[in-house]
């Protein structure tokens, strides 16, 4: 062959080369594009610390002014940074939501009962509309209750209820939500300006809710944890669990339809849209797969991939359609928590570093293997033994020449 033809083939062979090479590459971000499934920037480990829509908090607040020592206090963040949880003497003025319902009933009866057990009263006035108290107050109080009537565009009452205040054995009652609108607002500050009028000290009814209200912006499960620890892992578990309240529903949806497709058929994927946007946040998807007997026949997991689940989803359903060799009488569908490296002392067993629901993940020159806490054994040879059997690793490897990992899930199931 001449020198200048083994030229000619060679050249035509580079170019060929990249334009196959620019058409797998076109192709590849056409079917991206065209499923829009790129992951989310978000992870599903942390839902709920990335908020769609953020939660406004509504606690059932009331304040009791009554009368006792004098305070400088001028707002009611003073008043409320000075309560105490003493019994109640002199009731002066009270805020209480303006509207009864059901969730803050037992709290206004529970208000209305301690302070009936310390003082009694000849006439309560009660500013806002009276319609969802009045029988309340007179029930409790035993008291004639009546309420000035005024509208926008009249005069605040003040005189009136400062002129009522003075008498003994009256009380008043406003009506109004510590988060509500400007009304709300401009009667909680008229209180609160006829208490520092008087002298009037504040308790808060009562000490969980005043927390929370001077803390919107908090984390509130903070409060009901009863100062138990929460661990890295725990926390990305309970999200997950979140995540799925929300929008396991959706997962299994696209994850049976896939799976119930033939063999040979495009993948079905959602579209991109508000709201199923957050099925597209990165995380890690563990799915086994039962037969007859409830036999596992096949399980895959894809870690370390950085997919979005629902695409971790809809792969492995099209992956078990694929290898089924049997029908698939039942599925597990977990979600993980991400992989957090086990410092193991040498002399110690595997086992003394995994909790209750602690998974372990396992690595050697490239071979890896994960078991669920559902899946693995809780004695430590036979532990051990699946562990080397699943990532296949002879049993000349000692435990020091590998990577152990462990992590925790949530779980979706399905029998049919």
């Amino acid at each position: 062959m001449l020198q200048t033809t083994r030229r000619k083939l060679k050249k035509w062979s580079i170019r060929l080369f990249w334009f196959v090479a620019a058409v797998l590459v076109a192709w590849v971000n056409y079917n991206r594009f065209y499923h829009n499934n790129f992951a989310n920037y978000e992870k599903a480990v942390d839902y709920g610390r990335v908020r769609e829509d953020k939660e406004v908090i509504r606690p059932v607040i009331a304040a009791v002014f009554y009368q006792n020592e004098q305070t400088k206090s001028k707002t009611l963040s003073g008043y409320l940074s000075r309560w105490k949880a003493n019994n109640l003497k002199n009731p002066k003025i009270l805020i209480v939501p303006k509207i009864v319902t059901g969730g803050n009933l037992m709290e206004i009866l529970k208000l209305y009962h301690d302070i009936k057990q310390s003082t009694t009263f000849k006439s309560v006035m009660f500013i806002g509309n009276p319609d969802a108290h009045k029988h309340l107050l007179e029930h409790n109080f035993g008291a004639k209750v009546y309420s000035p009537k005024f509208s926008d565009k009249d005069i605040f009452p003040e005189q009136d209820i400062d002129e009522f205040l003075r008498q003994k054995g009256n009380l008043v009652v406003f009506g109004a939500d510590f988060y509500g609108d400007d009304k709300d607002n401009f009667l909680i500050d008229e209180a609160v300006y006829l208490a520092q009028k008087y002298a009037y000290k504040v308790r808060v009814f009562d000490e969980v809710d005043t927390q929370l209200a001077q803390a919107l912006e908090d984390n509130y499960a903070s409060w009901f944890e009863n100062g138990n620890e929460v661990n890295e892992l725990q926390r990305q578990k309970k999200n997950l669990q979140e995540y799925l309240n929300h929008y396991g529903r959706d997962i299994l949806q696209y994850f049976t339809m896939n799976l119930e497709l033939a063999d040979g058929n495009d993948a079905i994927w959602p579209d991109k849209t508000p709201e199923t946007y957050r099925l597209f946040d990165r995380g890690t998807v563990y799915i086994r797969f039962f037969g007859n007997g409830n036999k596992e026949v096949f399980s895959r997991a894809k870690i370390g991939k950085n997919k979005g689940i629902i695409v971790a989803i809809v792969e492995l359903a099209r992956k078990a359609v694929a290898k089924k060799i049997q029908p698939i009488t039942a599925y597990k569908i977990y979600l993980l928590t991400e992989l957090e490296k086990i410092e193991k002392d040498i002399n110690s067993p595997l086992i003394n570093y995994l909790e209750t629901d602690d998974g372990v993940y396992v690595q050697y020159k490239g071979r890896s293997a994960l078991m669920a806490a559902d899946e693995r054994p809780d004695e430590e040879t036979a532990l051990m033994a699946a562990i080397r059997g699943r990532a296949k690793i002879p049993e000349d490897v000692a435990a020091t020449q590998m990577e152990f990992y462990r992590f925790k899930t949530v779980e979706m199931e399905n029998e049919n």
